[in-house]
């Protein structure tokens, strides 16, 4: 079993009055650092104990048992519990046949208050079941009935006492504890007890709400006639921040007041389409019927040249630049002109490729003719001064003489009446 011994709940400040602990071989007394403090010297000790033990399954009982070997303790997981190292976060199984299951609910008595809030599973979930994955037990069925069993001990443990525990609680909540787009449902809903006069309500009666464009992500509409549930303070948006105006609120509205989104069908030869000229396809069930969705690129450029009605296909959306920008994926286009469309695209890229071969062609002649001029230019040069740079010994004095002659000091010179010689930069 796995503990973590790092926890700074059980440091403890080491009193010259205080008796020395006895040695026993249940708990030790390690001195882990020390520190100084006005003077005085302040050691910090920490209290290691047991955090191996071992577990049996019995067939009669149709259980895990455990079994304390160095206490002869059997079947008290609370015992378990209180001789291992504090506080007790991780308590993990390892089975013969190579399996690893975390069993921290069975052991841990402070599970629904203080544990769970320590483990990483509580910030990252699905990495922690991503992470023992691999090591599942391939027994599924004793498995569940052992998951069922740990389930149901859970429900008989006693209701927390402070209004702290109850925050995050799996079983219980207080109204003050609930989040901007939680709240309790029914409004009848049975009160559980109090907790210094506030009502406690089972978990089960928290539900999410969420706004009109919210539920239409989820391929749900909210009914006609529904009165919103709760009002939430909207989030401000960047012209509100520049004016000091406050946003309306926002009306929200739970699973119960929606229904199943039912996109128009299409009429006609026409897509339907919302507001902005668009097909809201968050959901493969929310396509119009009578319309087919087509992830082709290109494809609205070809429906414009035959007259065809299509409209693009906004699947999500994005968040940058400070904005949430649509994301679109494809277009919606009649059933009926499905084959058209596609046999028309494909004619459409047979013949974009043609025009690329012919620009390819084109690129490639015109390379080879500056390369041909730049030769030739090289040619004539070599014969005009019946020399070149490879004839040149590499040993020759390559010094001017008389540097007035040389660009750009010749200039200022007269043009001679014979200028053939020259380079046309040296005719300016």
């Amino acid at each position: 079993m796995i503990s973590d011994p790092e926890s700074d709940e059980d440091w403890m400040e080491d009193k010259s009055t205080s008796k020395c602990p006895k040695s026993s071989a249940t708990k030790r007394s390690k001195i882990t650092a020390s520190e100084s403090k006005e003077g005085k010297e302040k050691k910090k000790v920490i209290s290691v104990g047991t955090d191996v033990w071992v577990e049996v399954y019995l067939e009669s009982l149709q259980k895990w048992v455990s079994i304390d070997c160095l206490r002869g303790v059997i079947n008290h997981p609370e015992k378990c519990e209180s001789y291992a190292t504090q506080p007790v976060i991780y308590i993990m199984s390892f089975s013969t046949d190579g399996s690893i299951k975390d069993l921290t609910k069975k052991y841990a008595s402070k599970w629904m208050t203080q544990t769970r809030k320590l483990r990483i599973d509580n910030i990252k979930p699905k990495w922690w079941l991503a992470t023992l994955k691999p090591f599942k037990t391939e027994n599924g069925d004793k498995n569940e009935t052992e998951d069922q069993l740990l389930n149901a001990n859970l429900l008989n443990k006693p209701m927390p006492t402070s209004v702290s525990e109850f925050k995050n609680h799996p079983l219980y909540a207080l109204k003050r504890h609930l989040l901007k787009f939680e709240a309790i449902y029914p409004k009848t809903a049975e009160i559980l007890g109090y907790c210094r006069g506030e009502a406690i309500y089972s978990r089960d009666c928290v539900h999410e709400l969420h706004a009109k464009e919210t539920w239409i992500k989820e391929a749900r509409s909210v009914r006609i006639g529904e009165e919103p549930y709760k009002f939430v303070k909207a989030r401000p948006k960047p012209h509100h921040k520049k004016t000091g105006e406050t946003p309306p609120p926002v009306a929200v509205y739970g699973h119960w007041q929606t229904e199943k989104f039912m996109a128009p069908p299409a009429v006609d030869g026409k897509v339907p389409r919302n507001e902005h000229g668009n097909v809201e396809l968050y959901k493969p069930e929310m396509l119009p019927p009578g319309t087919v969705h087509l992830q082709i690129p290109g494809l609205n450029k070809v429906a414009r040249k035959l007259d065809i009605d299509c409209a693009q296909a906004m699947v999500g959306w994005d968040f940058h630049c400070g904005y949430s920008h649509p994301v679109f994926d494809g277009v919606v286009v009649c059933e009926e002109f499905q084959e058209i469309l596609l046999d028309a695209w494909q004619k459409e890229q047979l013949e974009t490729e043609r025009k690329n071969d012919e620009k390819r062609e084109l690129r490639a002649l015109k390379n080879w003719r500056q390369l041909t001029k730049g030769l030739l230019i090289r040619e004539r040069l070599n014969r005009r001064f019946q020399s070149s740079y490879e004839d040149i010994p590499p040993n020759q004095d390559e010094s001017v003489s008389d540097v007035t002659m040389a660009f750009p000091l010749n200039r200022d010179m007269k043009h001679s009446k014979d200028s053939t010689h020259l380079f046309p930069f040296e005719k300016l």
